[in-house]
């Protein structure tokens, strides 16, 4: 029988990614056997952390913001969101078309919508241990997921209906493929990581910027006859940093184009050296008081220093600039880009910063840390070691044999559990306190005793999304104040609109949420003209109060009070999105 012949050429590309994957299987295989405490600790803190991430998903209601997500892909199709966002929100679409996908899938339940975030918080988790490996050693990657995986600011992002979670999954991941970009494929992922974070939030590109930045640092001092040779990151051409430099054109544009118009955040001013210190804080957790949040801050702050260290005293030539330096110089690039821009920016033209939007330069933060302890472990222990050995006349190293090795695995211990110990109670106190605005149980509140024709004031056109979220009744005339200094542009409601309102009901109801002393003193004295409050409740973030009609006064349309209430129109809610 004549031999088929086989065709030549190179296998199809299904068939080279299955052939990648078994490598990349047998690889992590190998790397186990060699190392199975190690591989089973990696295991047992990815699991956890996505078991907090996990964990009680649907248990609050959506807060506002969430809420205005979750209508947004209900008022418009797939398509329609790639121009609608922008238009709608001051956001950018990939996120909203993804959400929208995703909720075809899972459904439009809090917990459903929440899913994707969580998905994208645990796929984050990985590329940062895979980071920390990389760039340091395996220690500093356990170190760094365990930091990550604990914290109460990626736990948080990773159950909001938001963009973050995404945001930071595709940041480690460019940083990750970045390292291997001498690979055709892993250049391919770093262009298409960095694109995809800087084009899901407006200010997604500072995180990609750091990267940027470590690589024409890099280029320099090797022009000025520094052997960058090894460093993180240096390997590969040009043409991926430079597809990434150019993808960032048009936000740059977009950016000077809306400072130029008078762009400004009224709920932000000009940060001080104290409120940047606290933000960079928030990336770990938040404690109960200020002195616990200071306890722990210095011990991050000790940490971080350690890892600039070497970076510093290669800067002032005491020390070689090794690989390590390099992978510091990486890293300190990708922490401080988010955090100089936006704070530079907030004095020289308007105040940006915020530790939400710096929230690209955590998992750098979450690397120097570790990097930082580590190696103060290492040091720590070789100086005790040599201390308790002078008969010896030489030093023992903390990684060799002997009692070196022993007091280095102990501190590093101590590391872990003084770390541990600090992240674990602001998590703690997250799943079991509630943090979100609570419109779920503050709607519940006014239809569980509300008569039919009520009338509920929900003071914010904005806040108008959380309380429709979770309403039911559709007897009640529900409508929505436009509140002084309105995030919507919108002139306020005329209190003449609220006075005719309220007079034409025996019972009126006002739901007050994120709004302003002055805005909560006006709306009151509207109300109160011909009511007093019967009963206020008080719900995160939101206020609720029922009025009756007092004794005597009049209404001018009979004792029934049930005359008719001024149209949505006219209280000037255009149920703007902004």
């Amino acid at each position: 029988m004549p031999a088929v012949p086989r065709p030549m050429g190179p296998p199809p590309a299904p068939a080279r990614v299955a052939r990648a994957l078994r490598r990349r299987v047998r690889g992590a295989a190998a790397v186990a056997a060699a190392h199975p405490g190690h591989a089973l600790a990696v295991v047992l803190v990815v699991t956890a952390g996505a078991t907090l991430r996990l964990y009680g998903l649907g248990a609050e209601s959506l807060w506002l913001d969430e809420a205005i997500t979750a209508v947004v892909i209900e008022r418009f199709g797939t398509l329609e969101l790639l121009t609608a966002v922008p238009r709608e929100q001051p956001h950018l679409p990939p996120y909203y078309v993804l959400l929208d996908l995703w909720v075809g899938l899972v459904g439009r339940s809090d917990a459903g919508l929440r899913a994707l975030s969580a998905a994208f918080g645990v796929v984050a988790l990985p590329f940062v241990y895979g980071l920390g490996r990389r760039l340091f050693d395996r220690r500093v990657g356990l170190l760094a997921l365990t930091v990550a995986a604990l914290s109460r600011f990626q736990l948080y992002y990773a159950q909001e209906v938001r963009m973050y979670a995404l945001l930071t999954a595709l940041t480690v991941a460019s940083y990750y493929c970045l390292l291997r970009r001498d690979d055709p494929r892993w250049a391919g992922g770093y262009v298409l990581t960095s694109v995809g974070a800087a084009y899901v939030h407006p200010f997604g590109g500072l995180g990609v910027l750091g990267g940027l930045a470590s690589i024409v640092l890099a280029s320099r001092l090797r022009e000025r006859g520094v052997d960058t040779r090894g460093w993180p990151g240096t390997a590969g051409g040009r043409r991926a940093p430079a597809l990434v430099a150019l993808s960032l054109v048009p936000l740059v544009v977009a950016a000077a184009h809306e400072f130029a118009t008078g762009f400004g955040l009224t709920y932000l001013s000009r940060p001080g050296p104290a409120a940047v210190a606290r933000s960079l804080l928030i990336f770990f957790g938040t404690w109960p008081t200020p002195a616990v949040g200071a306890v722990v801050g210095v011990l991050l702050a000790g940490s971080a220093l350690a890892a600039l260290a070497p970076l510093g005293a290669a800067a002032t030539g005491v020390r070689a600039p090794t690989p390590t330096v390099g992978a510091t110089l990486l890293v300190a690039c990708w922490a401080a880009a988010p955090v100089v821009v936006l704070v530079a920016a907030s004095h020289l033209l308007t105040p940006v910063f915020w530790y939400r939007y710096a929230l690209p330069a955590a998992p750098a933060c979450y690397l120097l840390v570790a990097a930082g302890g580590t190696a103060l472990t290492d040091r720590v222990a070789a100086w005790l070691a040599t201390r308790r050995q002078p008969e010896a006349g030489r030093s023992v190293a903390a990684n060799g044999d002997g009692r070196g090795r022993h007091l280095a695995l102990v501190l590093r211990v101590a590391l872990v559990v003084l770390l541990v110990s600090s992240l674990v109670p602001p998590v703690v106190a997250y799943h079991t306190t509630d943090t979100r605005d609570q419109w779920d149980e503050a709607v519940d509140a006014v239809e569980t005793r509300a008569a039919p024709g009520d009338l509920v004031l929900v003071d914010g056109c904005l806040s108008l999304f959380g309380y429709d979220r979770y309403r039911g009744r559709g007897d009640l005339a529900v409508r929505g104040v436009v509140d002084l200094n309105s995030a919507t542009g919108g002139d306020p409601t005329p209190r003449g609109v609220i006075e005719r309102a309220v007079r034409n009901r025996s019972t009126v109801w006002t739901v007050v949420a994120h709004a302003s002393a002055r805005e909560e003193r006006r709306l009151r004295g509207a109300v109160r003209g011909t009511h007093v409050p019967a009963r206020t409740r008080s719900f995160v973030a939101i206020e609720v109060t029922r009025y009756e009609r007092r004794a005597g006064a009049v209404n001018g349309i009979g004792p029934d009070a049930t005359g008719s209430v001024p149209p949505p129109a006219a209280f000037g809610c255009r149920r703007s999105l902004i």
